[in-house]
């Protein structure tokens, strides 16, 4: 059924227009019928009158605004429930600016003409800089400078002046990166540091209110802080407050980076007239109520077509909880000193091609449980953060049903880094998808609660002002789980700044339980890491060129500086023990009833590989952390050569060569191409929409043949151990027969007659190799086990078959835990006991401890490549080795009979640097398995001897 419609075009300022129309939105008027359009202008006038009548409930209202800027006066709130859908838009995609800002004419600007101004400007800015007078454009709130950065994620600024659409920054000293902090007299706590400015300060004694930006202490804490007190004499500044971390000297370098050690203690000078001093800068004196500029324009100076605006309003649009079924769409929201659109529990909220910009925090800020609010298509810059937004049931695990997609977000950081991430989600369910996320001084995407999905976002340049930072990145909870990071590009996130690494995706502070599958990593410092974390997946990932290393594991949940008091604390008040939880989280369910603040049930599986020489696919930051029950690392690839993906310049990373051969036997997917990355429609506002990231598209380019060759491998070995296990030749007892299976017993209480060397028949018809050496301590048991003076050494030896010879392995039986050696410091070649073992550790009666003494007693003895060590454990026979390089160990390889034996890995060593990469090495037992036609009989394994770690496949 059709209603009869009344409708007037209004001619009211846009409050007013907007007032009316709201006042119609939400009143309960007739029954539910039409579509209605009603229209709005900025050259409305308030001594107009008109209105808009209907005389029913439209089931949708579209708000068409006309061309033109709307200078809000104040706050466009939404605080009314309505039915239907209201929809606000720019009339046939007409350029439209909602601001909350104050148009100021060119004309008010002048040169600078007191001379007392002019002798505090630095010299070049003297004829440059102009000046407004506030009061006289009748501009009274000015605002305050208060702190930013760690710690304050929503941050109202100042008024701030934007020009052209651009913003100005403070006048800042130095114009580009930091100076150093060179002393706190007061200690790190104090408020006191020294400088070296070049005489410059003298200047900043008359500044009325100076204040200083830097990384006080952590290379991951930025904040801004008034100042006290200049002393130009003694180069020192006092602060008029704490800093949250306090104060440390500094070593930033801009041209290498300093370690962990060396991070924070560098600085700017901010808010100060002498040093105003290029292009872009402003300063605000408070007093005088007096604005100076040095125009950003490309004549420096101000023209009548400039369009000069400063921001007045906290926050431009409002959205209160009552408020849903809401759309905004084309058109452009800025000059916010806070939020462009501040939202309370929205439900039903869709913001599509907007251009939001200019903000001091947040362009989107939706605080409480959001549902169903999508930013879609959008282009958000030039803030300090992008998309702030939390939604769902954590109780329930109800979906948020909040979507990003489609968005633009670029240089989201402008004032402070850490708290302004492009999307800072939580919650449940919130996907992030198809999002194009680059140029952030920190975290491009940060993530709290259950269930989200990121994926196919393309993200580049974020961490550049800072370190220990990641381009997406989650922190310091073991109940955040099922959350999922899959078919991204994450690239260029590089380390500039003194600290730690900087990661593609960064797992801090034992964060636990992620997918992060099908990406595609190139070219950044590290690609992803597990900071001590359980129960994360790192599986079917490209991972190209990292300047550090692939991947970095650690187990800080082990060490002091661990958080498990707080990880438990707050384990404990989540909903882990509930019915739903258990059965959708089952290892969260049991985390208690184990170590929870071990790595415990990491993998990292079916990646591919590919890093300069030197540089490591996967580094363990901490000792004994190479444990499958912490990271179940394997059936990983490393490409030889760049050539084994289809043209990394231009980001194209299809697989060819050596690498496809391994992806069809895996059946790994195709790495996702940069052209299903990021947006997938054209973004922002119909006047803007010639997109502004670059369009991907996969190249054309026929690249060269493949490379199958690589260097020749070491012509020489590591020494093979001095208790004979195959791996050399047994120069302890040459003259036993090469087949069989051999006793050797010193003494036998029990049956004197099996005394000396003897054929051993059971042990030669078991004919394996393990058959036999298990025999060892079979023997000695049955002469008795005495604790002294009786050992029986055990050699197996096996017929010349196909050009190979088992070379006399062998093992010793007795009491206690031994050592065989070359010769270590004072002690010469032999068979010793481990006494320090026996005493510490319980060797005598422990294998496990008897057996972990061979590495690190290797490296005690100096990690000689010719002094291999080798622990036994004399009640089992079993040995372990400590040495050098990575040795394979095949019994027998049906598809390829040369393959026989127990070798060093020489290929593996000059190609894949396997005698210092552990899973490297250990991954080889995978490649030889399969190479040897994947039987389940015939197993292979690989012994990585600097760390005494082995892995047999199948």
């Amino acid at each position: 059924m059709y209603f009869s419609v009344f409708q007037r075009v209004c001619s009211l300022s846009f409050c007013q227009q907007l007032s009316v129309i709201w006042f119609v939105l939400w009143s309960q008027w007739g029954t539910d019928g039409a579509v209605v359009h009603l229209y709005v202008s900025p050259s409305g006038s308030d001594s107009n009158t008109g209105c808009a009548v209907f005389f029913f409930c439209p089931q949708a209202i579209f708000v068409e605004l006309m061309q033109g800027y709307y200078d809000l006066t104040s706050t466009l709130t939404f605080a009314h429930a309505i039915n239907g859908t209201a929809v606000f838009r720019a009339f046939q995609g007409q350029e439209v600016h909602l601001t909350g800002g104050r148009h100021i004419l060119s004309d008010h600007f002048k040169h600078v003409t007191d001379t007392k101004i002019q002798q505090r400007l630095p010299e070049v800015a003297r004829t440059k800089v102009l000046e407004l007078d506030l009061t006289a454009v009748g501009i009274a709130n000015l605002g305050s400078l208060t702190t930013y950065g760690i710690r304050r994620s929503t941050w109202t600024a100042p008024l701030e002046l934007f020009i052209n659409g651009k913003p100005l920054r403070l006048a800042q000293w130095p114009n580009e990166k930091f100076t150093n902090i060179l002393s706190v007299p007061d200690g790190e706590k104090g408020r006191r540091f020294t400088y070296n400015a070049g005489g410059r300060d003298v200047a900043w004694t008359q500044e009325t209110e100076p204040w200083v930006y830097g990384w006080w202490y952590w290379s991951w804490a930025d904040e801004s802080l008034p100042v006290a007190h200049v002393d130009a004499h003694n180069h020192t500044i006092t602060l008029a407050q704490d800093s949250l971390y306090g104060v440390r000297v500094g070593h930033y370098n801009p041209i290498v980076p300093g370690p962990y050690s060396q991070q924070g203690g560098y600085f700017q000078v901010i808010n100060m007239l002498s040093e105003l001093d290029e292009p872009g800068e402003y300063y605000i004196d408070r007093t005088s109520k007096k604005l100076y500029l040095w125009p950003n324009t490309p004549l420096q100076t101000l023209t009548s077509s400039d369009i000069v605006y400063v921001s007045i309003l906290s926050r431009c649009i409002r959205i209160e909880s009552v408020a849903q079924k809401l759309n905004f769409e084309d058109f452009t929201v800025e000059n916010c000193r806070q939020h462009g659109v501040s939202i309370e529990s929205g439900h039903d909220i869709t913001f599509k091609n907007m251009e939001i910009k200019n903000t001091g925090s947040y362009a989107i800020n939706c605080e409480g449980d959001c549902r169903r609010v999508s930013v879609l298509a959008s282009e958000i810059h030039d803030t300090c953060g992008g998309v702030l937004i939390k939604g769902g049931d954590p109780k329930t695990l109800t979906s948020s049903e909040v979507l990003l997609q489609d968005n633009h977000v670029w240089d989201f950081s402008r004032t402070a880094a850490i708290p302004c991430n492009a999307f800072e989600i939580g919650g449940v369910h919130v996907t992030v998808s198809h999002n194009y996320i680059h140029h952030g001084q920190y975290t491009g995407i940060l993530w709290s609660g259950n269930d989200h999905v990121i994926e196919y976002n393309h993200v580049h340049h974020m961490c550049w002002n800072s370190s220990d930072c990641g381009a997406i990145h989650s922190t310091k909870d073991w109940t955040w789980r099922g959350n999922i990071i899959r078919k991204n590009h994450i690239h260029h996130t590089l380390r500039y700044f003194p600290g730690v690494e900087v990661r593609g995706i960064m797992l801090d502070d034992e964060y636990s339980s992620v997918l992060i599958e099908g990406n595609v990593f190139y070219d950044n410092e590290v690609h992803a890491n597990i900071g001590g974390g359980r129960d994360n997946i790192i599986r079917q990932n490209v991972m190209y060129n990292a300047t550090k290393f692939s991947i970095q594991v650690d187990g800080r949940g082990l060490e002091p500086r661990g958080h498990g008091v707080y990880l438990t604390k707050h384990l404990q008040t989540s909903f882990f023990n509930t019915t739903l939880w258990k059965s959708r989280y089952p290892e969260l369910a049991a985390i208690l009833q184990n170590h929870p603040s071990a790595p415990e049930g990491n993998q990292i599986y079916d990646n591919i590989f590919y890093n300069p020489p030197g540089i490591k696919s996967i580094q363990y930051v901490g000792s004994n952390l190479d444990r499958k029950d912490y990271f179940d690392v394997h059936n990983n690839f490393r490409a030889y050569s760049p050539g084994d993906f289809w043209s990394p310049k231009d980001a194209d990373f299809r697989l060819r060569c050596n690498a496809v051969q391994w992806a069809d036997e895996e059946q790994f997917p195709s790495p996702v191409s940069v052209e299903d990355v990021g947006p997938q429609v054209p973004t922002g506002p119909n006047y803007l929409r010639a997109r502004r990231h670059p369009a991907s598209a996969r190249t054309t380019a026929v690249p060269v043949a493949c490379d199958s060759s690589t260097v020749a491998p070491a012509t020489t070995a590591p020494r093979g151990s001095y208790m004979p296990d195959g791996s050399s030749p047994n120069t302890l007892y040459p003259n036993i027969p090469k087949e069989g299976c051999w006793f050797v017993v010193d003494h036998c209480p029990k049956a004197p007659a099996a005394e000396g060397t003897h054929k051993d028949d059971i042990g030669t018809q078991a004919g394996t190799e393990e058959g036999c050496l298990a025999r060892a301590a079979q023997q000695w048991r049955y002469c008795g086990s005495s604790p002294t003076g009786q050992n029986v050494n055990l050699v197996c030896g096996v017929r010349l078959t196909r050009m190979f010879l088992m070379k006399g392995a062998m093992t010793v039986a007795g009491d206690g835990c031994f050592i065989a050696q070359y010769g270590c410091q004072t002690q010469n070649p032999g068979f010793h006991r481990d006494t320090f073992a026996e005493q510490h550790d319980n060797a005598s009666h422990n294998e496990a401890a008897c057996l972990a003494r061979a590495a690190p007693q290797w490296a005690y003895c100096g990690s000689h490549a010719d002094r291999p060590i080798t622990s036994i454990y004399r009640p089992t026979g079993n040995f372990r080795t400590g040495g050098a390089g990575c040795w394979i160990k095949i019994l027998s390889c049906p598809a390829d009979h040369t393959l026989q034996g127990y070798f060093y890995d020489a290929w593996g060593a000059t190609n894949l640097a396997t005698d210092h990469d552990r899973d490297e090495c250990l991954d080889r037992a995978d490649r030889f398995w399969k190479q040897c036609g994947s039987h389940d009989n015939a197993p292979v394994t690989a012994f990585y001897r600097p760390s005494g770690a082995s892995r047999t496949v199948p």
